[in-house]
């Protein structure tokens, strides 16, 4: 599986066109001497986690276009280098986005299409695929409740205001959903939260969405509770078995690298991805 990293990897950066505007996106084509194995459309997660991410991101869209796999890494409207500022971002105008981003994909690689969602971005991809089947989801570190993920950016939001000394009133996130309800937007993290992508991300659980019937590899830290953890994925297996998916659970231990101050890897998890997916491909 390394031996195709030791050469220079082809990315290929471009923009394409999307309603509203531009969307940049980096295009890792197979390795051309392997079997093309399908493709696979990255979900980025939230905010600041994106740029936090971008470098495991990277590593791991290598290694899948050396096993096989067209990958397609796209900014979402309002996020990265897409046009768009992040206040005016929209769930439905990120789901819009992976549409346009899927049928790229599919023109240049018609096999089986996957979406590998990272943080928020997993529970995109599964509210996705829920109205638009694919043939397989990857979820690294998925946050699978909305409600409960605005609020952990929120808190952290709060943390960093805190690190960086500001003197300001104590707040909490209670007192910033407030605010937002009032005034429809709240800063948090350096960003513009407005009324509604909090109010489309608060309503998305998982647990309640219809995945189509494909295989669901769940790549997951066990810190700070592997029960918890494992009981979580159960529950979830359950629900979606009823409609046909398999859950995969795979427990990594790791730095969480899209919180991290700095750029940072997670060798664990890249190698956990790649035995998986080296396994089918053999």
């Amino acid at each position: 599986m390394n031996a195709p990293l030791l050469s220079t990897p082809r990315v290929e950066p471009f923009f394409f066109d999307a309603d509203p505007g531009t969307r940049f996106s980096l295009y890792h084509p197979p390795a051309p001497q392997v079997p093309a194995r399908g493709a696979i459309l990255y979900v980025h997660p939230f905010a600041e986690e994106l740029n936090k991410a971008r470098r495991m991101a990277a590593l791991q869209s290598r290694r899948f276009a050396a096993l096989g796999y067209a990958v397609l890494q796209i900014d979402l409207f309002g996020c990265g280098d897409s046009c768009g500022d992040f206040n005016a971002a929209r769930w439905e105008l990120w789901k819009r986005d992976l549409a346009t981003a899927r049928a790229w994909l599919a023109e240049r690689s018609p096999g089986p299409m996957q979406l590998w969602g990272l943080r928020l971005g997993g529970l995109l991809a599964l509210d996705y695929a829920s109205e638009e089947a694919v043939d397989g989801i990857i979820l690294w570190q998925p946050c699978l409740n909305g409600r409960i993920c605005i609020n952990q950016f929120l808190r952290q939001g709060l943390a960093a205001h805190i690190r960086a000394g500001e003197s300001a009133p104590p707040r909490t996130t209670a007192a910033l959903r407030s605010e937002l309800l009032a005034h429809g937007s709240v800063e948090a993290g350096g960003y513009e939260l407005t009324m509604p992508l909090v109010k489309a991300i608060d309503a998305c659980d998982a647990a309640a969405l219809a995945v189509p019937p494909c295989p669901i590899h769940w790549f997951a830290s066990t810190s700070p509770s592997p029960t918890r953890l494992a009981a979580g994925a159960a529950r979830l297996a359950e629900r979606w078995s009823a409609r046909g998916a398999t859950l995969h659970l795979h427990a990594v231990d790791g730095l969480p690298f899209w919180g991290a101050n700095e750029i940072v890897e997670c060798p664990a998890l890249l190698a956990a991805t790649g035995a998986v997916f080296a396994a089918q491909s053999a």
